[in-house]
């Protein structure tokens, strides 16, 4: 039944995209194909699809490099066929980095569509750590994607996903990568950090505008916590609150008050935050954390930041149900830059950064992926 009724939508798409396509002309033709494909393949995984039986599979190569004294290590995915540019996929909190079996999925759709795809691993992302290492560690990875091949700056694109979006459009705005940078897709990203912690600690979302909010995931509560913990002085209080944010993720009625009574006042500070449910609560609980992690807090905000300086072509996609961020973080990136400069898909089948197996919504998933490669293909096109 999922199968008939996926390849109904699948239809359907390719009808309502083909119309679209004719007017751009052959090219147009051949990127609506190439959408619908790369959704299914998307969809289906690790299991066959057409997209996967019409291209050669990519290699996959460990890449190692140095910047600046800073050694890394990136998977590079190579298509059978280059003629996209390089495109550095940004993985979010994930303990496998640039191993994510989803990540490594999506990468490799990329590649068959003839991405050149770098996938470098971030520690602090892999850390379950939010924090500005890995806004440097970004741009480190655009500086080595560009810096042997300085005609190929106009050709390297960005994608991120979910909390790694702020350190990625931080990184595509320093003085020496914002001109290197063509186009970034964000996939489910934040825009204010208070806002997004009042959401997943209270379910309120001041800038859902009057609009009821989904019920935030009760996990994403322990997974912020666990990414604040290193920013404490005492060993013992992060090594507690590591404790309490793993119980909580295995068991949701874990009891934690032998846990919480041995915290130190840092500690204190940033489970209180976590913990609470009241939303006028969230700002004066704010003010106790530790100074070194609000510092950092503020530092990846963009809500704070001038995002003048990015001159990348912004991609937004976002899902209006997004129980992890919701979806008017990405309404109010968008209108922080220029109209000509960003522009946002709003679908629904998307489950945060999961796509949904029906194809839901289908078709603004097909119009943001047509977008890409749109994209992908004018950077790449001679004058």
């Amino acid at each position: 039944m999922a199968m008939r009724s996926r390849t109904g939508v699948g239809a359907l798409l390719l009808a309502a995209g083909l119309v679209v396509a004719l007017l751009a002309g052959y090219g147009g033709i051949v990127r609506g194909y190439e959408a619908l494909l790369a959704l299914g393949d998307i969809a289906a995984g690790s299991e066959e699809s057409r997209l996967k039986e019409r291209t050669p599979a990519p290699t996959r190569e460990d890449l190692r490099y140095r910047v600046d004294g800073r050694d890394y290590r990136a998977d590079l995915y190579r298509p059978d066929e280059p003629r996209r540019g390089t495109l550095i996929l940004v993985h979010g909190l994930t303990d496998a980095g640039r191993r994510d079996p989803l990540l490594m999925g999506f990468a490799l759709t990329m590649s068959r569509l003839g991405f050149t795809v770098m996938v470098p691993d971030l520690e602090g992302l892999k850390a379950f750590s939010l924090d500005t290492r890995d806004v440097e560690a970004i741009a480190d990875a655009i500086r080595h994607a560009t810096q042997k091949q300085p005609e190929a700056a106009s050709t390297t694109a960005l994608a991120s996903i979910s909390l790694a979006v702020g350190p990625t459009l931080l990184a595509a705005m320093q003085e020496d990568t914002a001109d290197r940078v063509s186009f970034l897709v964000a996939l489910g990203g934040y825009y204010d950090l208070t806002d997004m912690l009042r959401y997943v600690t209270t379910g309120e979302d001041p800038g859902a505008a009057g609009q009821d909010a989904p019920v935030p995931r009760e996990e994403m509560r322990w997974l912020v916590l666990l990414s604040q913990r290193q920013w404490l002085d005492d060993e013992r209080d992060r090594a507690l609150l590591g404790a309490i944010a793993r119980r909580r993720l295995h068991d949701p009625a874990a009891s934690l008050e032998a846990e919480v009574n041995r915290l130190g006042p840092q500690g204190r500070a940033a489970y209180d935050l976590l913990a609470n449910e009241d939303p006028d609560r969230v700002a004066p609980l704010m003010t106790r954390l530790p100074a070194p992690l609000r510092a950092e807090l503020k530092a990846l905000d963009l809500s704070a930041r001038d995002l003048g300086k990015l001159q990348a072509e912004l991609v937004l996609v976002h899902g209006p149900d997004d129980p992890v961020i919701p979806i008017s973080h990405s309404r109010r990136l968008q209108k922080a830059l220029p109209d000509h400069q960003s522009r946002l898909f709003e679908a629904r089948g998307l489950d945060h950064v999961e796509v949904s197996p029906n194809w839901r919504d289908g078709w603004t998933l097909w119009r943001a992926v047509h977008h890409v490669l749109r994209l992908g293909d004018r950077e790449t096109t001679p004058p």
